[in-house]
Parts: C-alpha cells; sequence; structure tokens
C-alpha cells in the first residue's frame, strides 16, 4: 500500500500528468465547437436540415410494394415504368413491419442481428410516438455524447505515455537502484505502477465521459433517451456512452499493457513513448489491412490487430471473422495477461546495475 501511495504521490507531482488530462478536456471542446459552428452553418443555408428517418419503401403503379432490387431493375430497363413508381420514408411503425418481413426472408445469421438492431430502433420510437429525424449536418448533443465526442483514442493515448514513461523515467533517472533497495519485491515495485497505470486510465476515462457529456450541450438534442441511429439498435446516448467507455477502457488495459512492457525493457522515456504510441497506431492501420487476409485464413481473426476494433463493435460495426463481442473482450484479456506476464518476468530478471 505504502508503494502504491508512493507512486501516486509522484504522478500529482508531474505536471505533465494533469495537463494531459486538460488537453483531452480542451480536445472535447474544440470538437463540439467546431460541430456547433458547422451545425449553425447547415441550418442557416437549408433551413432545419433535418428530415424523418425511416424505411425506405418503394411503390409500383398499383400501391403495391416493391424490393430494392426490383426498384432497381425496373430504374435500369424500363425509365417509363421507373416514373409511376412512388418512394416513400415510412413511419417508425410501418419500419418495424417492414424490416420484420425482410428479416424472415433472409437467413444469414449476421444479416438478422442488423435487422434486429433496427426494428429495436424503429420500435423504440414507435412505442414512444416519435419520429426520428436525420440531420444533414454534423450530430447533434446525444450522437456527440454518444459516440464520447469521437475522442476516445485520444483518451488512450494519455494513458499510453504515462504507462511508457512510468518504469523508463526511474531508469532514466536514475533511481531505479534506490527504488530498488526498499524492502520490497521486483514484482511489488512493478505491480504498484500498473495499479497507479490503471487508476489514470479509470480518471481519463470518466474525464472524457463527463467532458463529452457537459459540451454536448452545446449542441442541443430532441432527448438523450432516445435511440441514437438504427446500427446501435434501442441503445440511448447514455447507454451508448456507456457502453463505448467499458470497451475503450479494455482497449487502454490493452495497449497500457504494451506500453508498460516496453516501459521495462528500454531505459530512455523518449523511446518508451515512441514506441507505446507507434504500436497504437500501427496496430490500427494493420487492422484496416487483416479483413482481406481473414478472408483467406480464418485463424488471422484472432490475432491481436483485428482485435482493436472493439470500439467499432460497440458502434453496430462487425469485426472480421464474425467474432462477437465477448469473444474479442475474453480474448483481449488474455492478451494483456500473456503481456504482463512477460513484462513481470522480464522486470524480475534484468540487470540494474546498467542503469
Amino acid at each position: 500500500m505504502n508503494l502504491i501511495k508512493n507512486e501516486w504521490q509522484k504522478l500529482l507531482l508531474r505536471k505533465s500528468s494533469w495537463i494531459m488530462q486538460l488537453v483531452l478536456v480542451l480536445m472535447v471542446f474544440l470538437m463540439a465547437l467546431l460541430l456547433f459552428f458547422v451545425n449553425k452553418t447547415i441550418n442557416t443555408s437549408e433551413g432545419s436540415g433535418e428530415a424523418p428517418r425511416g424505411v425506405t419503401q418503394h411503390f409500383d403503379a398499383s400501391g403495391q410494394p416493391i424490393s430494392e432490387d426490383q426498384y432497381n431493375s425496373i430504374a435500369k430497363n424500363d425509365s417509363e415504368k421507373a416514373k409511376q413508381i412512388r418512394t416513400e420514408v415510412l413511419s417508425p411503425k410501418d419500419s418495424v413491419s417492414a424490416l420484420k418481413m425482410q428479416k424472415k426472408a433472409v437467413t444469414d445469421k449476421q444479416t438478422k442481428e442488423e435487422l434486429q438492431r433496427q426494428i429495436d430502433y424503429y420500435q423504440v420510437y414507435a412505442d414512444k410516438g416519435k419520429t426520428p429525424l436525420e440531420s444533414a449536418g454534423g450530430p447533434d448533443g446525444a450522437q456527440f455524447f454518444g459516440s464520447l465526442a469521437q475522442e476516445a483514442s485520444i483518451a488512450t493515448i494519455l494513458v499510453v505515455i504515462i504507462a511508457s514513461t512510468i518504469v523508463a523515467s526511474e531508469f532514466s533517472g536514475g533511481t531505479i537502484k534506490l527504488l530498488l533497495t526498499r524492502p520490497y519485491s521486483r514484482s511489488q515495485v512493478l505491480a504498484s505502477k500498473l495499479i497507479i497505470c490503471i487508476i489514470y486510465a479509470v480518471i481519463s476515462s470518466i474525464v472524457l465521459f463527463v467532458s463529452s457529456l457537459l459540451f454536448s450541450l452545446m449542441l442541443g438534442s430532441e432527448s438523450y433517451s432516445l435511440p441514437l441511429a438504427p446500427a446501435t439498435g434501442s441503445l440511448n446516448a447514455y447507454e451508448m456512452a456507456l457502453k463505448l467507455t467499458g470497451t475503450n477502457f479494455v482497449l487502454m488495459l490493452t495497449f497500457l499493457s504494451i506500453a508498460f512492457l516496453f516501459s521495462s525493457v528500454v531505459r530512455s522515456q523518449a523511446l518508451a513513448v515512441g514506441v507505446g504510441i507507434g504500436a497504437l497506431f500501427s496496430g490500427n492501420i494493420i487492422a484496416t489491412f487483416l479483413p482481406l487476409a481473414i478472408a483467406k485464413y480464418d485463424w488471422l481473426k484472432w490475432l491481436i490487430f483485428n482485435l482493436f476494433q472493439l470500439n467499432s463493435m460497440a458502434l453496430g460495426n462487425e469485426v472480421a471473422g464474425g467474432l462477437a463481442m465477448w469473444q474479442v473482450i475474453l480474448t483481449l484479456f488474455a492478451y494483456i495477461i500473456v503481456i504482463l506476464g512477460f513484462t513481470f518476468y522480464i522486470f524480475k530478471k534484468r540487470d540494474v546495475a546498467l542503469s
């Protein structure tokens, strides 16, 4: 416990650790300010800039509904007949009925799940007698808050910086020998630093959540208690923000453990930070190319780079390989345990005499 208190005091004394939190708040504010002016410009030039959202349904000359494929075929082959087709955006209640019919007609599991999320979305609006609106501009306050201001990666970078330097700074500052002369094992010393990194990750998550909520008020919203988008089903802004905070925290722990490993291996703070942030960005870049390889080699879906798409899954997207969210989270925790186990092993065996 004394070790944890000591590490916490060190963190408090480092101005950079709190300046980074101010930077996070500033980034959220600037994003809200940018969207405020974007929405204001669009609303000024195009009126409200909003239109009813619902399933688009096509009707033939006799008033019978036709599918999107049928409509495209007619539009391509018979321009005169295409002019007789009427297209309208269905109400939430009618959208639910149309989507249920589509769901019955498909057999693919993934497509069924996507349709069910859309059904859940429109069902809430139908039950409350509301009509979802689609803005021509940027996100409104509820969407801004639900996406955590699209700044989750910034919060993760801050945690990576702390984890990258917390051990390396002891080596570069020459204080590691003094630290290890105290009546604590190397594992206890390293564990105390790991706990502080996790606490900092919790603080960063809370700051991001609260600042996103506060600055979302600048943008206005019809309601924070209504579903955000068809892709995320019935989740409202609060539920979506909490879900994204949770998935991003898992990713924070993953990148934290990777950065912590390099912090324990290298002696240079600058090198540790560079490698830590490099791992974060390179991982996301590699993840964009993995789907092509996974289509050919299914086992590649378990690579850690593919699992970095966890936040994208929270927003309603699918991860390559068709993995469920619980599979991604459990696998990431397995990676975290292995990486941290390797980190503790290296630190216990490391010769500090050369520091």
